[in-house]
Parts: C-alpha cells; structure tokens; sequence
C-alpha cells in the first residue's frame, strides 16, 4: 500500500494540474478562464434579452427569483476550478494526443462538422441516463437538488453553473467519454473540440434565461423551452441540448406555456 501511495499522488496531481503549473499561474488560469469566456457569455446575454420571452414569463405578474447565497457562491466557485481543470485537459488534448488533428489542412468532413455533430449527440447520448439518476431520491437529496432550487432560471450562466460539484465532475467525465467515442469512430480535429467547448457553453448559458430561442444546426433542434421544461417538471426532459434520448427513455414532455 505504502508504494501505492506516490502513485496515486503522481495521478492526482496530473489530473488537477496537467500542465504541471506552479500554483500561482494554476489560479491565474482559472481567472484567466473567466475572463476569456466573457465575450461569450455578454453575448448570450445581450441575444437572450433581444429574443421573445417564454410564453411562461409573459404573465401580468413577475416571477420571482430566488436570490443567491452563500452555498451558490461556493459552488459556483468549485466549479469554476473543476471547469478550468477540465478545459486544461481538452488543451493538453488538442496540442499532443496523436489522434486529434491539428494543422488546418488536417480538417476534413468527417473530423470536422460529423465529428461536432457526433459529440453533441453522444454527449448527450451519456448525459441524459446520467441526469435522470441524479433524480433518485438519494442523489437527488445529495447532489442534484441545489441545481433545482431555481423552478425558472434566467441568470444564463450562473444558474447553468449552479450545481453541485460533484456533478459536475461526472458532466465533465461523460463529455471526455463522449469525445474518446467520436474520436474512435470518426477521427477529431482540434478545431472541433474548441467548437463543441463554445457550443455547449453558449447552449448551457440560453437554457438558463428566460428567452424562447430556438435554433437547428447540424441537424440538431435546440429549443430553451424544452429546458425550463424540466426545471418545472423535474422528473421529464434530461437531455442538454436534444431530446432524442428522452423520447427513447419515454421522458420527454412538450411545453406548457402557463406558468406553474
């Protein structure tokens, strides 16, 4: 056991810190993180607030929200961490692993637009099981429940990110499975991981605003609704951004446009 112990040590310490950063620039990049997803993030604002409202928000009277405390801040911080660590690991991916394309003239259709198209939908394909089992009633009590403490988000990112840790943690493993899957099947270009990074971002952030936007690409329909959806009925609509694998689960539940 005792020469287990470097080993493990050895692994944690590639796992929080691939770059092997010192700690001051490991916390620069968290902060760097945050500022570099600015623009995205203003953008989704400044677009969420120009698109039609939910028929859900346009009653006569206004929903209330409920107000952040001290858990949200903590929780919002690990996850800042846990992102950072994440997205550390996707650049560590993108510039060494011999199975990912990086010069331009490396991007084909297969490693490119497929392979974006792929990992939205086997993304998914992981996510959506995972996230009905976090609504068992132990994990749910445990872990998913503070995500539910908003019936209505509209805070884009800050209610996206509002989750527990650990859950985090299990979204970030899933997404890692579902790029080795594509990666096997179809190839992967660098560009493309930075694309689905931007992707789910974004996507993340409008599920959680009040604006009834819809968008198809790469043969995928994105609709918010579909998401407050499930911040209303808890039990219906798991997937992030399709809800293939809800139909196929038999959660899937159109929208109600009054309000609960």
């Amino acid at each position: 056991m005792a020469a287990m112990a470097p080993l493990a040590s050895e692994w944690l310490m590639y796992m929080t810190n691939p770059w092997e950063l010192p700690l001051i620039f490991w916390l620069g990049a968290v902060a760097l993180k945050e500022i570099l997803f600015q623009p995205l993030l203003f953008a989704v604002r400044w677009i969420s607030e120009r698109v039609e409202p939910l028929p859900s928000r346009k009653g006569p009277k206004p929903i209330k929200q409920r107000p952040l405390d001290w858990k949200d801040y903590t929780y919002l911080s690990c996850n800042a961490v846990i992102e950072t660590v994440f997205i550390s690991h996707l650049l560590r991916r993108m510039w060494f692993s011999p199975f990912v394309g990086r010069h331009p003239g490396e991007l084909g259709l297969l490693n490119g637009p497929v392979a974006l198209g792929l990992l939205i939908i086997f993304n998914d394909m992981f996510y959506a099981p995972a996230h009905r089992a976090l609504h068992w009633p132990v994990l749910y009590r445990w872990i998913h429940k503070h995500h539910h403490r908003v019936l209505y988000p509209e805070r884009a990112d800050v209610d996206a990110r509002n989750e527990h840790p650990l859950e985090q943690i299990i979204a970030m493993v899933l997404w890692w499975m579902a790029m080795l899957l594509v990666t096997s099947l179809v190839g992967m270009h660098a560009g493309m991981i930075l694309a689905h990074l931007l992707v789910m971002v974004a996507c993340a952030s409008f599920n959680h605003t009040s604006c009834d936007l819809k968008l198809k690409f790469l043969g995928i329909n994105f609709e918010v609704r579909v998401h407050e959806m499930h911040h209303r009925r808890p039990d219906k609509n798991f997937g992030q951004l399709i809800m293939l694998f809800d139909h196929l689960m038999g959660t899937y539940i159109p929208y109600i446009s009054h309000a609960d």
